[in-house]
């Protein structure tokens, strides 16, 4: 999820970018469980359309919206009980930015069904961002300060919350009630196969590709390895799995490092090892964690519910044996003592693919893309590891020693300014009302220009000048809420930038336990030029701007 302090980090940069033109988000949503989404042509659920209807009606009726540009967000099949969801990240980032005014939704639960996620937004961060958020089967509209910390707001979110476990719960069981049947119960079919459309949750094979199915696998039994398997495919211009659903005409969105695509040795492998190809239905290889939460643990073989004979097998099981004994057992495995510290987080700057680690004694990365396809011009240089340790530890002690000095700089900063957490406080609170009052005089000589009581001259005039107060007014919000984030109840500089990476001025050597606290990855481009991406940058960014700013709110008149 996009946290609350990533948020923050530069809205006060995005609010002075922003144009006059107003921007409203219509956000759509709707989960795999209450999802319509009917035959193969109707490419959305009606759900969604009758969302979309609403809310288009909706803001087509509200004067202040006249003119403005209308955006949309949908999430269809999605659950509301977290904030990963695709299209909500992506109105959230705009918003962040400044390019969202407006966020219309159904009702709450539409936003989402996690009673303190949903809360707080409504609650602290829209009115931060200087965001307008209606609801409107809820008939709430944060432009009433009521609305917000309301009883009745509190106790709609928290019933959307409780409502959501225990669907979710009765969901779970009449799957696995169905699975125990047989039926197929995932949203796509497997590549190689269609749904049937004459009996719901029961698989038909697609002859189109199924013939590729098979290739793959006599491939395997003949002694071909995943690598040599794809590179024949992508040399024969095969469509991969994602593109033969587009050519079908599927809606659905991959997240793929590439719009275009590839056969690459995991897409093979995925298919070698995928049993549902002999016949058989196989439910519950992947369980999600925690209820509302989009990310999936894999689940122990002897949990799986697996049926034989449910459909029609592209391969026997015969062959599929054959197969299997041609591969080597997959299994991941934890990085152990001796792993490398970086695993999986070196990545290829070109084609987006993590690089291969080869070699014990002196190992070095390299980019296997090159061995499947020639589309892209990766890099062909071998990248020792030793050369990218020896750049991480020189570059660590870099970020350490500029953490230790901009720690230095907050303390005395906040010595000289001996500023209590309570008056900023009120400084925002008051700032926040004034760009309330800015927001209302905006809508009101928009209201006098419509029924013809200011001309449009005078409106532009006035309104920009409205806005560049509002704007100020919330940059300034935007530097105080980092000063508040950065102190601690007592006073003192809380920041994960700083507590991490001031730890580690003296280290001589790389641990996985450091590079996992502090790297996110090192991307390699041709030439052996690397880019080294810090965690904890957005700490970062919000610590800088607290040093960086003025007097803070020793000035907040406007």
């Amino acid at each position: 999820m996009t946290g609350v302090g990533t948020l923050y980090a530069s809205s006060g940069k995005a609010l002075r970018k922003q144009g006059s033109r107003m921007t409203v988000a219509r956000y759509l949503r709707i989960s795999d469980e209450d999802a319509d989404t009917g035959q193969a042509a109707k490419t959305e659920s009606d759900s969604i359309v009758n969302q979309r209807d609403l809310l288009t009606e909706f803001i087509s009726r509200m004067p202040e919206f006249d003119g403005a540009d209308i955006i949309e967000f949908c999430d269809d099949g999605w659950s509301g009980k977290n904030f990963t969801r695709p299209a909500v990240r992506e109105m959230l980032e705009q918003a962040r930015q400044g390019k969202i005014q407006c966020i219309v939704v159904k009702d709450l639960s539409r936003f989402g069904r996690n009673y303190l996620e949903v809360g707080n937004y409504i609650s602290r961060v829209f009115p931060f961002l200087g965001i307008r958020f209606i609801a409107v089967n809820d008939g709430f509209d944060s432009i009433r300060p009521m609305d917000a910390d309301s009883l009745e707001t509190s106790f709609k979110t928290l019933l959307y919350d409780i409502y959501s476990r225990d669907i979710s719960r009765k969901v779970r069981s009449a799957k696995k009630m169905k699975a125990e049947k047989g039926e197929f119960l995932s949203p796509f079919a497997p590549y190689g196969y269609l749904k049937d459309r004459e009996r719901k949750n029961h698989l038909v094979i697609d002859p189109e590709t199924a013939e590729t199915v098979q290739r793959i696998f006599h491939m395997a039994a003949d002694g071909r390895n995943t690598e040599q398997i794809a590179r024949t495919l992508n040399l024969e211009h095969v469509p991969t799995p994602m593109q033969q659903k587009r050519m079908a005409g599927c809606t659905r969105k991959w997240h793929g490092i590439h719009e275009d695509n590839f056969w690459m040795r995991d897409t093979v492998g995925l298919i070698l090892r995928d049993e549902r190809y002999t016949g058989m239905n196989i439910f519950g290889k992947r369980i999600r964690d925690e209820i509302g939460n989009a990310h999936t643990v894999k689940n122990d073989r002897d949990k799986w519910i697996a049926v034989d004979n449910t459909h029609d097998g592209i391969v026997t099981r015969e062959e599929f044996d054959r197969a299997q004994a041609q591969m080597r057992r997959y299994a991941e495995h934890p990085c152990r003592p001796g792993c490398s510290p970086f695993r999986k987080k070196v990545r290829c700057g070109v084609c987006g693919h993590t690089m291969a680690r080869t070699g014990k004694k002196k190992p070095y990365y390299s980019c296997h893309t090159l061995r499947v396809t020639d589309a892209y011009a990766c890099p062909v240089e071998r990248v020792p590891e030793k050369d990218l340790a020896d750049a991480v530890l020189k570059q660590l002690r870099m970020q350490a020693l500029y953490a230790v000095n901009a720690s230095r700089i907050w303390e005395e900063k906040r010595r000289l300014k001996k500023q209590d957490a309570g008056s900023i406080r009120k400084a925002i609170s008051k700032m926040q009302e004034s760009g309330r009052v800015l927001e209302n005089h905006i809508r009101e000589i928009y209201e006098k220009t419509v029924f013809g009581e200011m001309d449009k001259a005078e409106y532009l005039k006035e309104k920009n000048a409205a806005s560049e107060k509002r704007d100020a007014i919330y940059s300034k919000i935007q530097e105080l809420e980092a000063e508040l984030q950065n102190a601690g109840a007592d006073g003192k500089l809380e920041n994960r930038f700083v507590d991490s990476f001031t730890k580690y001025t003296e280290v001589e050597k790389l641990t996985a336990e450091i590079v996992a606290d502090v790297l996110q990855e090192i991307i390699v481009y041709p030439g052996r030029k690397i880019n080294i991406v810090w965690n904890y940058r957005d700490e970062m960014e919000k610590l800088l701007l607290d040093i960086s700013m003025g007097d803070g709110a020793g000035n907040t008149e406007d």
